[in-house]
């Protein structure tokens, strides 16, 4: 059994953490299989309402009693943007899918992410992540904070507010880049060069997150520095994920070459699987964040209803060779543990000298 910081922080038996995949994949049986297997399981809370927010959390309290955390995406709504350019460059997409076209008028409503907050603490989630943005407000409200930082600077930053602990988030991960400000330039550091430079500028535990699918990646990412190790790509193909049939053939197919950053599904840079959306959209300015989300959601929502994966996010990380899909997350927690274990323990026994 690996035990780090993060572990005894979170009282979770292995330094395994499921990362939150917003949008549908993660499910209350996901996290509770992951956190009932001695891993860390987190909900993803990102634009979920209240009520359903709620019957989540209760959903995965009603499995298990081990620890698990939700997690909340952090950003100012933006406004303007030319919302019919956007709607003529995904309307012929539309039109594919015998769809009308876009509303050339958007109402936005986004779910107080501060009212979220107060229902995970009136129900006794006993940790709290946060990405995009920086979380300090929310330190000493009654749960462990985690913030997801992709810099150096953001994690001195974060870690100086108190949080308990940071994910630092390299450029293979999938999804959303979690760095502060993207008006400027995106870092893009890579998981390898990030985690020990955090590890040494911070004096909280760091969990490493970007490309990690296997125990080999958890012992690379223990010998770096961190506390442990959070996963998405690999959970996305378990057997208790959400993610649909034509999601999982798109990743059992892609090899590392295939996935892009790009800003074309929510304003936001985030890593997917290229498809046509991102290849035919990528000349069109996207809207501010949600707008652009808001904007071409009547297209995701039937795109994934219909299995037609060319017209809606592919959310990835760069490792996807040899993934499997239908694992439950038990398995899967327990193969990384013991794949981990193994790595650090052969890495620690000298070399037999050769005849």
């Amino acid at each position: 059994m690996l035990q780090t910081e993060l572990t005894r922080l979170l009282g979770v038996r292995h330094p395994i953490v499921q990362a939150p995949m917003a949008g549908g994949p993660t499910t209350p049986e996901l996290v509770a299989a992951t956190s009932e297997a001695g891993g860390f399981g987190t909900l993803a809370g990102a634009r979920v309402p209240l009520d359903d927010l709620e019957r989540e959390i209760a959903g995965v309290q009603a499995v298990t009693s081990a620890p698990f955390g939700v997690n909340f995406q952090l950003v100012e709504p933006g406004t303007g943007g030319d919302l019919d350019a956007v709607q003529s460059a995904i309307d012929p997409f539309r039109a594919e899918l015998g769809l009308p076209p876009g509303l050339r008028e958007l109402d936005v409503v986004e779910v107080p992410v501060d009212e979220q907050v107060e229902l995970c603490l009136s129900r006794g989630v006993p940790v709290l992540t946060f990405a995009l943005d920086d979380p300090s407000r929310f330190v000493g409200q009654g749960a462990l904070v985690g913030a997801t930082v992709t810099t150096v600077e953001e994690a001195v930053r974060v870690a100086e507010a108190g949080v308990d602990f940071v994910i630092a988030q390299g450029a293979e991960a999938g999804g959303h880049q979690s760095t502060f400000d993207v008006s400027g330039h995106l870092p893009l550091v890579g998981t390898m060069a990030l985690v020990p430079q955090v590890v040494d500028a911070v004096d909280v535990p760091v969990v490493a997150t970007g490309g990690i699918v296997n125990g080999r990646g958890v012992a690379a990412a223990l010998a770096l520095g961190a506390a442990g190790a959070q996963l998405g790509t690999r959970f996305l193909l378990a057997r208790e994920a959400a993610t649909t049939p034509s999601y999982r053939a798109a990743l059992l197919r892609a090899v590392e070459t295939d996935t892009v950053m790009t800003t074309s599904f929510t304003g936001r840079p985030a890593r997917s699987i290229r498809n046509r959306f991102i290849d035919e959209v990528a000349g069109i300015e996207p809207l501010p964040w949600p707008r652009q989300r808001a904007a071409a959601g009547d297209l995701y929502r039937t795109a994934l209803e219909r299995g037609a994966s060319d017209f809606h996010p592919l959310l990835a990380g760069q490792g996807l060779r040899g993934l499997r899909d239908g694992q439950p997350a038990a398995e899967i927690v327990e193969e990384i543990a013991e794949q981990a274990e193994a790595v650090l323990r052969a890495l620690a026994s000298p070399s037999s000298p050769s005849s």
